[in-house]
């Protein structure tokens, strides 16, 4: 299906890339292996273009891209973290317009990508997938507090949390309901914060998008309220000794370790946890990440997800911008991401792609929260 794929349209359509033999560099931190199937079925289609995948560390990447750019020296094709762009936009090509524009981009992937990654009607990068945060909890520990079923709001979480904890005489945390209120050791801590206080009511950015806005007071019911200063405070407070909520502090191991080995009863994490989480913990349950209100109680109350995610983008320095772009369009196509998104067991940032996880619970409750991150 991807060598036939490969001969059609997708989406976006496809430009030819040119009648002399070209090689693509390509730099991301996924496993190759997630790529080779996509990378061989667009060589065949395209026999005059190679595309070589080079894995870079995750934890170095950004750097090492930066400093390669700045050489001269660095890829023509870079997958780039969602959050990039703002402070990297002059090192990326836009997308020519014939191959892929900003309306078709809005209506084929989820609003979070169109928020990201276009700028002025522009297109900067196309999303391989969308992760979002979500609730992953011990059911062990939750059958042996008596709980029966995952907290849907932040004030059933709490609750959750006070009778997951266990402490000694001292006071010491022995096991953990939550693994929250701290940075170091808690795995995405400024992403469970952006959340809080994206749910919470703050306004990140300025109109602009040059100044952070979150500490910025509102006016509530004739009252000044600070919704970012508000979510800072519930999120510290499962590390506050003196708070009924209290189940974390900084000597904690990590959080997705503290899980693993049943110290902890709930994390919250993203789908690229799964393979780590499922190798471990014999018994766990995934749910919806936790919300100010029950939406489905409240009309009013509409849902608010983060995700986190990569895209391929193409840089500034690259020769062969439009095969460049052309291997994107491929890659994003409906047939090719499939084939990405079931060996990366990750959820898609393609909207028509959602439905088919239905079939799988687990991946399911990553993808639907992705409409609305």
């Amino acid at each position: 299906l991807l060598v036939v794929a490969g001969a059609l349209a997708f989406v976006f359509g496809r430009r030819d890339s040119g009648g002399e033999l070209a090689t693509l560099e390509f730099w991301g931190t996924d496993e190759a292996v997630y790529w080779s199937e996509v990378i061989s079925a667009y060589q065949t289609a395209n026999p005059k273009i190679i595309v070589k995948y080079t894995r870079k560390d995750p934890l170095k990447y950004e750097k090492e891209l930066v400093d390669a750019l700045a050489a001269g020296d660095g890829p023509d094709i870079a997958a780039i973290n969602n959050t990039w762009l703002n402070k990297h936009l002059n090192k990326f090509s836009p997308a020519p317009g014939g191959l892929v524009g900003a309306q078709v981009f809005k209506d084929s992937f989820v609003d979070a990508a169109y928020q990201d990654l276009v700028r002025a009607g522009k297109v900067y990068a196309l999303p391989f997938y969308t992760d979002t945060l979500a609730l992953y909890y011990n059911k062990s520990l939750y059958n042996n507090a008596g709980l029966i079923s995952p907290p849907k709001t932040w004030d059933e979480f709490n609750r959750a949390a006070e009778q997951l904890s266990q402490k000694n005489e001292a006071g010491d945390i022995i096991r953990s309901g939550a693994a929250l209120g701290t940075a170091a050791n808690v795995n995405y801590a400024s992403d469970i914060l952006n959340l809080l206080m994206l749910q919470t009511g703050a306004t990140m950015l300025s109109s602009n998008g040059k100044q952070a806005t979150f500490d910025r007071a509102v006016n509530l019911n004739g009252k000044n309220y600070s919704p970012g200063l508000a979510a800072l405070d519930f999120y510290a407070s499962f590390a506050n000794a003196s708070k009924p909520v209290y189940a974390w502090n900084s000597r904690m191991p990590n959080s997705l370790k503290s899980f693993t080995d049943g110290k902890t009863a709930m994390y919250l994490g993203y789908a690229k946890d799964l393979k780590e989480i499922r190798s471990k913990v014999s018994n766990f349950g995934l749910a919806p990440a936790p919300q100010i209100k029950d939406s489905r109680r409240e009309a009013s109350y509409l849902d608010i997800n983060f995700a986190s995610y990569q895209a391929g983008a193409v840089t500034q320095a690259s020769q062969q911008k439009e095969a460049a772009w052309n291997f994107l369009a491929f890659a994003v196509g409906r047939t090719a991401a499939a084939g990405y998104l079931q060996s990366s067991y990750l959820p898609p940032a393609r909207r028509d792609l959602i439905e088919f996880t239905a079939s799988d619970a687990v991946l399911n409750v990553f993808a639907k929260q992705a409409l609305n991150a």
